[in-house]
């Protein structure tokens, strides 16, 4: 298992990359059929493969062409009615600016 509080953004973004390229030939297409199959570029394709930074549209677009979108389920998880009501019940604490400057 990674631990990707020890990798920089741009490191994470190689390594997403890097996972997405062995879906993509897992799944036997070429950057070209995944770039028609998301409506993207292949250049966009490519630039994701190599760890370059993307819009989320762009993300969505790939995961899904992919079959890969339950897999944001995961990452984020639907908070319960409960849970959320909760959230909304606690009271948020505001500091004053004298207690800021202490």
């Amino acid at each position: 298992m990674q631990d990707w509080y020890q990798l920089t953004d741009f490191e994470i973004l190689y390594d997403i990359g890097r996972r997405i390229k062995v879906l993509r030939i897992a799944k036997n297409l070429t950057q070209q059929a995944l770039a028609e199959r998301s409506g993207l570029n292949r250049s966009t394709i490519r630039d994701l493969e190599n760890g370059k930074p993307l819009n989320i549209l762009s993300l969505i677009q790939v995961f899904r062409s992919l079959d890969m979108l339950s897999r944001f389920d995961e990452l984020f998880p639907e908070v319960s009615p409960v849970m959320a009501l909760q959230q909304a019940q606690r009271k948020r604490v505001k500091l004053s600016k004298k207690n800021k400057d202490k």
